[in-house]
């Protein structure tokens, strides 16, 4: 039986509960380095929102870890597996990649990672010929970079490939 198998619905639920607990203990911990208080005067602390939504989803993370263990819920009974290993297939490879695309921006830039990510992606899900995969792989990152930095100002990371694009900036300023 392999890992994948093992990891029950019931196992899932168990887990995620908890580390969406401990996640929301960490940022109301965070939210209170800022003030969490409302007053007239002052208007709310930078930390009110982002403390009392933590506090909100702490909540029901220890509903839903109480009503597991007293199995009120379907899936605090359900011992199926929570993924079958296509399905599990297909998240690892989606996870990896996108991992991949996100220590690939760092170096190479956004434009050029995203060239290569859409590439691998729809090669490796979709049915679509080798022409779409290389218009769409290469439009995209084209329209992405007139939005962000040509329409909204907005410049995104270049990694190495910054010098390819002063000729192009030359021409937009």
């Amino acid at each position: 039986m392999s890992l994948v198998s093992k990891f029950t619905v019931k196992k899932a639920e168990i887990t995620v509960a908890v580390i969406l607990a401990l996640s929301s203990l960490a940022l109301m911990i965070k939210s209170m380095e800022n003030r969490i208080t409302w007053n007239t005067e002052e208007n709310m602390g930078a930390g009110f929102l982002p403390f009392y939504l933590s506090l909100g989803m702490l909540i029901c993370c220890v509903l839903v870890i109480i009503n597991f263990f007293l199995k009120r819920t379907p899936q605090s009974k359900d011992e199926s597996p929570f993924i079958d290993p296509e399905a599990f297939k297909f998240v690892s490879v989606t996870l990896i990649s996108l991992i991949v695309l996100v220590f690939a921006i760092g170096y190479l830039g956004i434009y050029f990672s995203l060239i290569f990510f859409l590439a691998f992606y729809l090669r490796y899900f979709s049915e679509k010929s080798v022409l779409f995969i290389t218009l769409f792989s290469l439009i995209t990152p084209v329209l992405t970079f007139l939005f962000f930095e040509w329409l909204l100002k907005i410049p995104l990371p270049q990694g190495i490939s910054e010098p390819l694009f002063y000729p192009v900036y030359d021409f937009m300023y």
